[in-house]
């Protein structure tokens, strides 16, 4: 018959220890932000309206580097693609 004695006991921890710390990553103390592809429009964000309508909310982003002609192309092809 099998008797565990220490040592096969803290062989079988320290194996049972590794297995799970090989496992688990090292975890970040803080979380990262992740860079957003989108330009952040909170600063141009705008709440206009009155008392009588509802209030409207608008906001605008500028982007860098865009083509008029190849984003015009291609709202196109994705309104004619849904069939209007």
């Amino acid at each position: 018959m099998f008797k565990p004695d220490l040592l096969n006991c803290l062989l079988l921890l320290s194996a049972l220890w590794a297995f799970a710390c090989s496992h688990t990553g090292i975890q970040p103390n803080e979380e990262r932000t992740i860079p957003a592809p989108v330009p952040d429009c909170q600063g141009n964000f705008v709440r206009q309206g009155g008392l009588i309508s509802r209030p409207v909310y608008k906001t605008w982003v500028k982007y860098d580097h865009l083509e008029f002609k190849k984003g015009f192309d291609i709202a196109v092809k994705t309104l004619q693609s849904q069939g209007h």
